[in-house]
């Protein structure tokens, strides 16, 4: 289900360092993230198959994922403070509002979607009146 290779996040700029293992992981969370926001467009998509504007996006995702594993928000140098992001901290892999843009138009999907709706309302006595009737005829007969 990885939608991307180690070997590809090797060949990019700031991934030769990371271990193996350490990629694989995060591939392998960032994948998951990215197949059930478009489900099931991505259900059974491989590294080979999978659109290329997708796998920059995961690509992107654990490159923040390896770049600040603890979560912070802030971090300062000259006596040292930090803070933590509003979700305490976790470290965690998400998508930007561009990225979900970028992810649904390389499968095709958009943010809008429909509902079938059938109505079963029950018929009015002045729907079976012929046309050209006054429906007044039918409340003065009673047959509101």
């Amino acid at each position: 289900m990885a939608l991307v290779t180690v070997a590809y996040l090797q060949a990019l700029p700031g991934f030769a360092g990371a271990s193996e293992d350490t990629l694989e992981a995060l591939i392998a969370q960032a994948s998951a993230l990215v197949v059930d926001y478009v489900s099931p467009a991505l259900d059974d998509a491989t590294a080979a198959d999978c659109p290329e504007a997708v796998q920059v996006v995961v690509s992107a995702m654990v490159r923040r994922g390896l770049g600040n594993p603890r979560g912070a928000s802030q971090e300062t140098l000259g006596d040292y403070s930090y803070t933590m992001g509003s979700d305490g901290g976790v470290a965690t892999l998400y998508m930007t509002k561009r990225e979900q843009r970028i992810v649904r138009r390389a499968v095709g999907t958009s943010g809008v979607g429909f509902i079938g709706m059938d109505g079963y309302l029950p018929t009015q006595p002045s729907e079976g009146m012929a046309v050209g009737t006054d429906p007044w005829d039918a409340v003065e007969a009673g047959l509101d």
